[in-house]
């Protein structure tokens, strides 16, 4: 484990003493106030709290993953109770997820923005950028047209209960432009962070690579809507410096023991819950290819076979339960599992894909490296990774590149559910097939989006119909993105 990836357990015991020690030398004048509920504290003690909720609420067990949009991407399967594998989401649940990530880390984000403002330091408000970005991302691509650019402001000058919903190509935009300025805004001979950052350990290069490799990612979403946009954009990314190892990805290594666990250990471990496995795709692909990843990826069954779970099964199913593979021990039985947010494999399939387009570079080279930086990701290198890129159907083929590109990216991306989802979206694959008893919210086809919150209804109406209309929809699952044109 690098110096970057300290325990949560120490940035959190960093964050207490601080918040201690600022409520206890007010004198008598603060003997009226409860010195563990501080009024105000700096951008450093708010950067772990908003790292890790991002984190376990993205990756964890919730609509965002386990129990949404990871089914719609097949990653995972529902072995019982498969209302969500069928398309059925649970109205509270979408509810909660929305209200979740507006109040809790998009609004911590914005906070370490503005602190990182009126201090003067720059360090600070470019993470508090990067952060706002990839969280959004994350809104955008799941509900389209969200409140954006007049979110986060209750409380301030200008802030509105009411935030009008912008148009996801001016979220596009904005998120774009963000992240170029934080990567200006970076210098890392500057008061930056310490242990209290979780992702990276206080390198601030890494951070600038972070938000650029966070470039590439939101400039090929839009690459087919907007390809000149996102040309430009890809490019000065690139240059501007993107992972170049997987020691330099952005990942979140959980502590390892209790509260700070990865979310799939707890919902399996402390949660008691056994309602997902690896989905039947994922494993059938694995299988027929070999795939040293696989043992990884799934437990074996109880005769010590990989069997998947196909998606969109009914309830009172007969397949027996101790035939299928669960989702790998890595993670479903190990508390201090990584959730990884971007990888450097996704950097190099990025750019295998920009290459592929004609924005420079050689297509073969980096897709072969992107399955290598997965592959070594879990510590297979050597003759194995080079008897799993010698075969048929994952040696690189120039007639079938940009699907080859596409189903090797879906499978490193495994456990992110919600950039698994939208690359699916995007790119069409790999052709995934809807469950048999998939209910018919999208035409009996796998969703492409997810509902608003019937909450905004009441809440924020006025501007929700506005957003329905300009998109043509947003209450089903039938309404596509504005970058998904294929």
């Amino acid at each position: 484990m690098t110096m970057r990836t300290k325990t949560i357990f120490s940035a959190f015991a960093v964050v207490a003493l601080a918040w201690g020690t600022t409520a206890c030398d007010d004198g008598l004048a603060g003997l009226n106030e409860n010195p563990n509920l501080p009024t105000d504290v700096g951008a450093e003690f708010i950067l772990p709290e908003a790292i890790q909720n991002a984190t376990d609420q993205i990756f964890g067990s919730g609509l965002l993953n386990l129990e949404g949009v990871a089914l719609f991407a097949q990653h995972y399967a529902k072995i019982q109770y498969p209302n969500e594998d069928r398309y059925e989401l649970r109205l509270p649940a979408i509810e909660t997820t929305w209200s979740n990530l507006y109040a809790g880390p998009l609004k911590d984000a914005q906070t370490i923005i503005e602190k990182g403002r009126e201090t003067g330091t720059a360090n600070h408000e470019a993470a508090g950028l990067i952060l706002k970005s990839w969280i959004f991302g994350v809104v955008t691509d799941l509900w389209g047209d969200v409140p954006y650019s007049e979110a986060l402001l209750l409380g301030g000058e200008n802030g509105t209960s009411t935030p009008r919903y912008d148009r996801q190509a001016d979220i596009y935009a904005g998120m774009l432009t963000d992240l170029e300025r934080a990567s200006g805004l970076i210098d890392p001979a500057a008061t930056g962070f310490g242990s209290e950052d979780l992702l990276f350990d206080g390198d601030m290069e890494l951070w600038r690579k972070f938000a650029n490799s966070l470039r590439l990612r939101f400039a090929m979403r839009i690459a087919d809507v907007d390809p000149a946009a996102a040309q430009q954009h890809f490019t000065a990314a690139l240059a501007g410096g993107v992972f170049e190892s997987n020691d330099e990805m952005a990942q979140l290594i959980y502590a390892g023991s209790p509260p700070n666990e990865h979310p799939l250990f707890e919902n399996r471990v402390r949660g008691g819950r056994d309602d997902h496995s690896i989905s039947k795709t994922m494993v059938d692909m694995l299988l027929a290819w070999a795939d040293p990843r696989l043992p990884i990826y799934a437990e074996p069954n109880e005769v010590g076979e990989f069997v998947g779970m196909p998606n969109g099964m009914n309830d009172g199913h007969e397949i027996a339960l101790a035939t299928i593979s669960r989702i790998g021990d890595y993670w479903r039985g190990t508390p201090g599992a990584p959730a990884v947010i971007l990888s450097y494999a996704e950097v190099l399939f990025l750019q295998a894909e920009a290459a592929l387009r004609g924005w420079g570079g050689e297509p073969g080279s980096l897709y072969e490296a992107g399955i290598r930086a997965s592959l070594e990701q879990y510590g297979i290198t050597g003759a194995t990774a080079d008897a799993y890129l010698a075969q048929p159907g994952v040696a690189y083929d120039a007639g079938s590149a940009a699907e080859q590109i596409a189903t090797q990216k879906w499978i490193a991306l495994y456990g992110n559910g919600a950039e698994g989802f939208a690359e699916v979206r995007r790119t069409g694959y790999p052709v995934l097939t809807p469950g048999p008893f998939a209910l018919n919210v999208n035409g009996g086809q796998i969703p492409v989006r997810i509902p608003y919150p019937g909450g905004e209804q009441t809440l924020n109406r006025e501007a929700l119909l506005a957003a329905i209309d300009a998109q043509g929809g947003g209450m089903d699952y039938s309404t596509r993105m504005w970058w998904d044109v294929d």
